[in-house]
């Protein structure tokens, strides 16, 4: 296994003995950590106890096949990866499949490559939605961060803002002036942010407000 790919927990059940274990030898020899299971019934017993990030699974098995191990894994992680083998494919039985959320579907006989471009793809698929997590946490913390900012914003804001009466930049605490046009109120607006900011003394209101004749 190169660096750039993933070990995986891999579940594979395939009541052909001869294949499930060389299926398993090669995943292992990948790097992966692999199950055999050797019918449907075994594989939902796995499914129960261990988590899987990937389950490879024949679709024609006795006691349970391969859709209803599908489902099941399905029903305990929907983001667990399935990818279903049969030899007996057709357009109905692929479809199926597709609908019940199968990842991949690979027709028998198929060469030890085709699983290895399978698992390799569904590495990158779930490598890609950790990582998808991963900012969605980021950006999470950081609106988080940013709301308390804001909050402690306001309220430092608050005790700038000075007291009606107390000296002469009360008016600037009045939220809408009457008698003035528009213009003077949005121009009072914006002395009042400069003021709240500390970026303006009272020298300088008084000067604005005549320079404003209000």
């Amino acid at each position: 296994m190169s660096d750039s790919q993933t070990s995986l927990r891999i579940l594979v059940a395939e009541d052909d003995l001869n294949l499930g274990e060389a299926l398993a030898g090669f995943l292992r020899e990948q790097g992966h950590r692999v199950d055999l299971a050797k019918n449907g019934l075994e594989a939902l017993k796995h499914l129960e106890k261990n988590d899987y990030q990937l389950v490879v699974a024949d679709l024609v098995m006795p006691e349970a096949d391969g859709l209803t191990v599908l489902r099941a894994a399905k029903q305990k992680n929907n983001e667990t990866l399935v990818v279903v083998m049969t030899g007996y494919a057709s357009v109905d039985s692929a479809l199926e499949a597709t609908r019940e959320g199968a990842f991949d579907y690979l027709r028998k006989p198929f060469k030890l490559q085709e699983i290895n471009i399978a698992v390799a793809n569904a590495a990158r698929l779930l490598a890609l939605h950790r990582e998808n997590q991963d900012l969605l946490q980021k950006l999470h913390d950081l609106k988080a961060r940013l709301e308390r900012l804001e909050d402690r914003q306001k309220a430092t804001e608050g005790r700038l803002a000075p007291e009606p009466g107390k000296n002469g930049l009360a008016s600037l605490s009045q939220e809408k002036p009457k008698g003035l046009s528009d213009q003077h109120q949005a121009d009072l607006a914006r002395l009042r942010r400069l003021y709240r900011e500390n970026l303006l003394t009272e020298k300088e209101y008084q000067t604005i407000k005549q320079h404003l004749h209000i």
